[in-house]
């Protein structure tokens, strides 16, 4: 039996109601108003060229465009007459956006250049791999133009100098073929629609939410009737990422009014591109070391000036042929031997897709290894000689892997062979 059967039972006290067993809490604020989106974002219209007085800034650390207010947060760059800043609505929404001062000494033509740049990405709006132009203002009285843009969190320069001067600095080839993808996507898709960037740099690769876009057309051109070629009557870039052909005809004369004559195309972003590749496996471009301007235009123009690739990379990385192969492809200085975009791109191309089996090692035909057995043949059946050591066995091993893979950096074996 159970002894406690018997016992009564004390019903619990009943609680008392909400109100008085809970604290009392404050009614939740009313939820912040709705701003305002910015005004026809995604309408083409927007980035329509105006000569209206808006530019003004309204305040300490607001600017306008087109009577649009933003709030100024910091400085992102700067480089002669221009300014990035990094702008906020009072949506939230954050833009980069870009002002030029002009000065007198500038002219039209300077004006004009910038107009075609505007226009350029207008063109370029459809393209996801090219930062996107909002808006933009020419102010004819204050002399200045603003350019309302994509915010991206950081270029590809500021990347790789963080990543390259790290004290434990070393070639991460898996690294470097992320980013060697993205920035042939970007440029493949701006040479789709018969444009060349002509100023292809670290720098001119903006990171936006994981992905790279290309920025700053100031000095790019659209391909006439379908051709690789782009006269140009003037051609700023960089000297360390400039191909040859674009240095060559510093000093030949179009016959027009005495302009100078430069040839752009898309081989001459792919020299630029090989020369970025450069930078991300040995930390510098291939012709760095020449300090001179003139003699640095004269070293990438000469065929005879060798481009030297180390087989280790930064931090004494070992260096994979695929990646020098590449490198050699992209800086042939005869611009019709250079692969294209496509090719690079490719399912054949041995950096982008490395056989995870034979990457690092030498292709040997079978007529190579005919030519070993026969050396071997030959030195045994001579008179006088002892049969190899595992000492002389092993010399001759490396020595021969050395002109294999002397080989193999000369190009003579491997996937570009034009």
């Amino acid at each position: 039996m159970d002894p406690y059967a018997d016992r009564p039972v004390e019903k619990p006290a009943i609680l008392a109601s909400r109100n008085e067993n809970t604290l009392p809490r404050p009614a939740p604020p009313p939820p912040p108003p709705k701003m305002p989106p910015i005004e026809s974002a995604v309408d083409s219209n927007m980035s329509t060229m105006t000569n209206g007085t808006g530019t003004s800034r309204r305040g300490k650390g607001e600017m306008k465009v087109n009577n649009r207010t933003y709030q100024r947060l910091m400085l992102l760059g700067k480089g002669g007459s221009s300014r990035v800043y990094k702008v906020m609505t009072d949506a939230g929404k954050f833009f980069a956006l870009k002002k030029v001062t002009f000065h007198k000494e500038d002219g039209e033509a300077a004006i004009a250049g910038y107009k075609g740049e505007i226009q350029l990405l207008n063109k370029l709006a459809h393209v996801e791999r090219v930062i996107k132009l909002w808006d933009s203002e020419i102010n004819d009285r204050k002399q200045c133009l603003l350019m309302l843009m994509e915010c991206g969190e950081t270029d590809l320069a500021k990347l790789l100098s963080e990543k390259n001067n790290a004290r434990d600095a070393r070639l991460d080839i898996h690294f470097v073929r992320y980013y060697w993808k993205e920035m042939l996507e970007c440029v493949k898709a701006v040479h789709e629609v018969n444009i060349i960037h002509s100023d292809l740099k670290p720098a001119n690769f903006l990171l936006v939410q994981g992905r790279l876009k290309l920025i700053d057309f100031g000095i790019a051109n659209a391909i006439q009737d379908d051709t690789v070629n782009v006269h140009r009557e003037s051609q700023v870039g960089t000297v360390n990422y400039m191909a040859p052909e674009t240095l060559q005809d510093v000093n030949r004369q179009s016959g027009r009014g005495g302009a100078k004559l430069h040839k752009l195309g898309a081989p001459s972003d792919v020299w630029s591109l090989g020369c970025i590749l450069y930078q991300m496996i040995y930390g510098k471009t291939p012709f760095a070391h020449v300090t001179s301007i003139f003699d640095k235009v004269k070293a990438i123009t000469n065929p005879e000036y060798p481009v030297e690739y180390p087989p280790t990379g930064i931090g004494g990385a070992p260096v994979p042929l695929s990646a020098i192969q590449c490198m050699r492809a992209c800086l042939r200085r005869e611009k019709e031997r250079r692969p294209t975009i496509n090719e690079l791109l490719s399912d054949e191309d041995r950096f982008m897709n490395p056989d995870h089996v034979t990457e690092g090692m030498a292709d040997i035909s079978a007529d190579t290894i005919r030519a070993l057995i026969k050396n071997a043949a030959d030195y045994c059946s001579q008179p006088g000689n002892e049969p190899p050591n595992d000492e002389q066995l092993n010399k001759w091993a490396a020595q021969t892997f050395i002109q294999l893979q002397k080989q193999m950096y000369d190009g003579r074996a491997g996937c570009y062979s034009r």
